[in-house]
């Protein structure tokens, strides 16, 4: 039997609603088991000390140690690709439209979103923390907010990718690039009342979806700069 403390700062003791507990196992453990045990992912985790020791999740705890656990910090991505899990359709629409490449089906069990993300090195965004402690999961983030744009700013600011907006990115619908098209050049037919104010237009690669700067993007524009805004706050 093993008593432990375990200390949590910044935003780690939000997920537990302590940033002080006090452990008591039957056998040692590592840092990485015993902190998802209380709910913490370890795409989560970041320095972490035993007794004041620099240390990482694979460490064994003792008896009579004192775990500290700092949230990972924010990390420059220069290329981000993301998948999301099926609670997140509204973000991966909002992240395509920002320019990055982003995956997401409703249809996708926890199964086949660790395998996807392993195998394309893509950022699991997930809301369910079980999934995120699947040690097939190197990279990753837990989604705090449930509205949508404050989710963008959780993911803007967490990897630091500001500055790697390109709108109007990709498609919506499916993630494919879009290409700037002439109105002489779109093949797809242009509602009447469009055509008749707008020269320029986008054309989904993919699926041929065709995009223009209408008042639906307008409204876009305005969420994304917001979000913008508050990613490069300070938390």
């Amino acid at each position: 039997m093993i008593t432990f403390e375990i200390i949590l700062t910044g935003n780690l003791s939000h997920l537990v609603h302590s940033a002080r507990v006090q452990r008591r196992l039957p056998a040692v453990t590592t840092v990485k088991d015993a902190l998802e045990a209380m709910g913490i992912p370890h795409v989560e985790i970041g320095a972490v000390t035993l007794d004041g020791h620099q240390a990482t999740i694979d460490h064994l705890i003792q008896d009579q140690m004192t775990l500290i656990a700092h949230p990972v910090a924010p990390m420059p991505v220069a290329a981000p690709s993301f998948i999301c899990d099926v609670h997140l359709g509204k973000l991966a629409r909002l992240l395509r439209f920002c320019g990055f490449d982003t995956v997401w089906n409703r249809t996708w069990r926890e199964e086949t979103l660790a395998r996807l993300a392993s195998r394309e090195d893509r950022l699991l965004l997930s809301r369910h923390r079980a999934l995120l402690k699947r040690k097939t999961i190197k990279n990753g983030m837990l989604i705090r907010s449930g509205d949508a744009d404050q989710q963008l700013i959780e993911v803007l600011r967490r990897f630091r990718i500001t500055d790697r907006i390109n709108r109007p990115g990709r498609c919506a619908s499916c993630n494919g690039v879009l290409q700037f098209t002439p109105r002489d050049q779109v093949s797809t037919p242009i509602p009447p009342l469009t055509a008749a104010w707008r020269d320029e237009y986008w054309v989904c690669r993919q699926c041929g979806h065709l995009f223009w700067n209408g008042t639906h993007v307008e409204h876009l524009n305005n969420r994304v700069e917001t979000a913008i805004h508050h990613a490069d706050r300070d938390d």
